[in-house]
Formats: C-alpha cells, sequence, structure tokens
C-alpha cells in the first residue's frame, strides 16, 4: 500500500465518530494484532471490515458502536481466561437489536475441528475446553467449572461441538460441497457462540434479539455457494439457533444465525435492517465518497485463498 493511501487510512481511524473511542483504539486493543500487519494486505478482511461498517457508528439509533469487541473466554483456572473471542464489528440498534458481526473476504478454511490437531501439535484446533468432560493438559478445571460454573449449558456446548464433528466427518467425504463452502469456518463460529453465550448471560441481558451475521466476499471465479438447504452452514445454522435460543429462553432473549454476501450487503442492506442503507451510503469520514463505489473499487479478488 503506498503511503498516501496509509495516511488516509489512519486519518480515517482517528477520525471523530460517535461510539466510545477512536477506531484506531479499538484495533489496538483487539487481541489479533490488526494493525501490525493485517490491515495493510491486499486481502484484508480488516480494512475491508473497516471500510464497509464504519460508517453505521453514526447512524441514527446505533449504541455501542465497536470493531474488535472482546467477549468473555474459557474459564481455564481462577484467575485465567483463554481463547477471548473477538468480533470484528459489534452494535446495539435501537434498544432492542444486538449484532454480531464476522467479517469475510477470501479466507479458506479447511474445517479443522475437534479431531484436528492444531499447527504446534500438542492439542486440538477446537481447544479441548470447549467439550472435553474433565481437565486436560494443565487445566485440572471440568467443564462446568470453565463454563463459569453452568455445567449444564457446559453440556449442551459439549454435544453440540461433538454434533458438529460429525457433520464435518460427513460433509467432507462430498468434495463438491466441500470445495463450496470453505469460506465458512465451524471451529471460529462455534468459539463466537461460546462468547456471545456468556456476553449475554454476563451482561444480564432480556428481551433482545441477537444477531451474529457472517458476511462474506462472493468471489466470482470460485465455486462458492451461499444456499442454507442441507449444507454444512444451514445445518450450524439450525444446530446453533437451536442450543442458543434454549438457553436463552429464561432471559426473553431470541438469537438467530445469518448469512449475507457483501455484495448484497451493498446492494439490499441487512436482511431486517432495512434503514441501513448501504448503497447509497458515504464512505466514513469522506463524505465526497458513495462506499458502494470505493468497495467495487479497491476490492476486487476474484480468488479465494489465504
Amino acid at each position: 500500500m503506498d503511503k498516501l493511501l496509509k495516511l488516509d487510512y489512519f486519518e480515517r481511524l482517528i477520525s471523530d465518530n460517535h461510539s466510545e473511542s477512536y477506531f484506531i483504539e479499538q484495533f489496538l486493543e483487539g487481541s489479533g494484532n490488526e494493525l501490525k500487519e493485517k490491515f495493510w494486505s491486499p486481502r484484508s478482511s480488516s480494512r475491508l471490515c473497516f471500510d464497509l461498517y464504519s460508517w453505521l457508528c453514526n447512524e441514527p439509533k446505533v449504541n455501542n458502536f465497536q470493531f474488535e469487541k472482546q467477549l468473555p473466554g474459557v474459564k481455564t483456572g481462577k484467575n485465567r481466561v483463554s481463547g477471548v473471542p473477538n468480533m470484528d464489528v459489534y452494535f446495539e440498534y435501537d434498544e432492542s437489536d444486538i449484532i454480531f458481526i464476522e467479517s469475510k473476504y477470501t479466507e479458506k478454511d479447511d474445517w479443522k475441528y475437534k479431531k484436528d490437531k492444531n499447527n504446534k501439535g500438542k492439542g486440538y484446533h477446537l481447544s479441548e475446553a470447549y467439550w472435553t468432560s474433565g481437565g486436560y493438559k494443565s487445566c485440572d478445571w471440568n467443564i462446568g467449572q470453565r463454563f463459569y460454573d453452568n455445567p449444564k449449558i457446559a453440556e449442551k456446548f459439549s454435544e453440540f461441538c461433538e454434533e458438529i464433528q460429525g457433520l464435518i466427518d460427513n460433509k467432507k467425504q462430498n468434495q463438491e460441497e466441500y470445495s463450496k463452502y470453505r469460506w465458512f469456518d465451524p471451529k471460529q463460529e462455534t468459539c463466537h457462540l461460546f462468547g456471545i453465550i456468556f456476553y449475554v448471560i454476563q451482561k444480564r441481558l432480556e428481551n433482545k434479539r441477537i444477531h451474529l451475521c457472517n458476511n462474506v466476499w462472493r468471489c466470482e471465479d470460485s465455486k462458492d455457494s451461499f444456499t442454507m438447504d442441507d449444507s454444512i452452514v444451514g445445518c450450524f445454522k439450525n444446530k446453533a439457533e437451536k442450543m442458543l435460543n434454549d438457553i436463552f429462553e429464561g432471559q426473553n432473549c431470541t438469537f438467530t444465525f445469518e448469512v449475507n454476501t457483501i455484495q448484497d450487503i451493498l446492494s439490499k442492506g441487512f436482511k431486517g435492517f432495512k434503514n441501513f442503507n448501504f448503497s447509497e451510503a458515504k464512505l466514513f469520514a469522506k463524505e465526497d465518497i458513495v462506499l458502494k463505489d470505493y468497495i467495487e473499487f479497491h476490492y476486487t479478488e476474484r480468488k479465494r485463498g489465504n
């Protein structure tokens, strides 16, 4: 990225907004270390995320907007938490809706989960903390303790992980489906579900509609598919919605797992949020630039890959 464009981004990152902090602070406080290298990469999903959603911060009825929102992680000791999930975008709308956004550009996933060793070979891609009943590695806490002393939720979550592993084993045998849905990261979304569950519980939220939106760039030259039906994403969605709606029933909160292509968002907006007019929105801190035109000009990657 040339210096002038980078300077332009820094100016926008420190421009005034209606959230409680500058956007540059939010990216720096996240655990993903986005501004060191990732943000400036040609295939940067974090930069696309900033360009695409930052204007929402100043919209009426949008509150507590934040990039790189940290959610509760798994407890692995008295004063120790691990696997803290970061949501790309978080905001509240009109006192009734809470929106969590995972935004992707060209990432591709291998659907590694609880059977697959992590890159250090000492544990699993989806940590045992989420699903094994007893202690694991150096942690002697059982799963109920790791789930903030909620053994019933721990049991539901462990069963969910087992079901998703079975789903992956089944779907991965179909190479055609596997190639069409490699934009989906089941391990990451499982960790997000954990964070959302305990965010809602710890904040004692009631009477809220909770949305987890998986927003993905559609790579035109790839085999990407976004139909739900009996796909891995559709099955994950159904199981996730059932689990979280069961857990949130006592708080009168509802949960939906949503998938949108970014191209559809730019032309049609968010499902259920007609006031967010992405097609006519202006780039944050650049009132003379139409957001849709800017995105279509700067983000032209057509192939999926890390």
